[in-house]
């Protein structure tokens, strides 16, 4: 059975920094390093830990962590577990008052964290806050997002958001601080007070949707989720795995938020209009696979979406 949040514990007798910088990694260390790099010599003026999750990697970053920053509490796991469930691993052994869910593919700025704790100080209703991700060129990424909506979920996988606005559904480009739905977790700042009370990330998501899940939960227990414009952060975005592997998660992601969250015959509209889509976009690789310069391509497609399929026929 997979474990479901629990409750965190802070070790005794210790005191606790300002804020917790829980990562996980996962054969990334081209990324890991400049960005632990970019976190320590961010002159931050908060006082912070950093914990690392190591799922299992074999391309050398326990070695780099152990050389070039011995500070980091470093968690090992001999396996991939997932995004939520090492996620929870650092958060469980942390002792900060708040606590940072940074991705390794970041470069962050002590302007910015220190903005979101002071934030956080604040406006004691905040369970949790982040800001602006910018692409490496400094254009912008992402910002916040509203819950998701069975019009919103045929935009996206119809392609045909992406001619509503750039970056879609995501919104960002305001300049108010502002009460939003949800955040990515590539940066993202919470109460641990909060988590108290909500629970940790939901182990069910491998990855991909446990962020949506956490601030869903958030908010129908009465915190606030912030967004704050004057943060950001560079995201380099997807270096873990490639758009294939990614697809087939990011879909389960959403089908099993519908289906602890929304009702039946919401969770049960979003298979079936994801069926149906995936079916065409199948249809439509199968013909391409007959050009020999689209052979290659065309094969990476149909698995992916064979796999989507079989999801949408029986979520797993």
């Amino acid at each position: 059975m997979i474990a479901q949040p629990s409750a965190i514990e802070t070790v005794p007798g210790r005191c606790a920094p300002d804020m917790s910088v829980v990562l996980v990694c996962w054969n990334n260390n081209q990324y890991l390093e400049p960005c632990l790099g970019s976190l320590y010599e961010s002159a931050l003026k908060a006082r912070f830990e950093t914990l690392v999750v190591d799922n299992g990697s074999t391309d050398g970053s326990q070695a780099m962590l152990a050389e070039k920053f011995p500070q980091v509490q470093l968690i090992q796991n001999n396996e991939n577990v997932g995004l939520s469930r090492a996620s929870n691993q650092g958060i469980q052994s942390s002792r900060g008052r708040y606590i940072l869910l940074l991705n390794n593919d970041t470069l962050v700025n002590g302007e910015s964290l220190d903005a979101m704790v002071e934030f956080m100080d604040s406006h004691p209703d905040a369970g949790a806050v982040g800001g602006r991700l910018l692409n490496p060129d400094g254009s912008f990424q992402s910002g916040y997002a509203s819950f998701s909506s069975l019009t919103q979920e045929f935009l996206i996988a119809s392609n045909l958001g992406e001619h509503i606005w750039a970056g879609y559904p995501s919104h960002g480009h305001s300049d108010h601080i502002q009460v939003v739905d949800w955040l990515s977790s590539a940066c993202l700042l919470l109460r641990r007070t909060a988590l108290d009370q909500v629970g940790l990330l939901d182990e069910q998501y491998f990855v991909y949707g446990d962020e949506t899940d956490l601030q869903y939960r958030l908010k129908h227990a009465g915190w606030k989720v912030y967004y704050l414009p004057h943060v950001t952060i560079i995201h380099y975005g997807g270096r873990s795995l490639n758009r294939w592997r990614r697809r087939m998660l990011v879909y389960r992601g959403k089908m099993l938020f519908y289906k602890k969250r929304y009702s039946q015959l919401n969770a049960f509209g979003l298979r079936m209009m994801f069926g149906v889509l995936t079916l065409a976009k199948t249809l439509a690789w199968g013909v391409s696979f007959v050009i020999p310069s689209r052979q290659g391509i065309a094969q990476q497609e149909l698995r992916s979406n064979l796999d989507v399929l079989r999801l949408c026929w029986h979520l797993e």
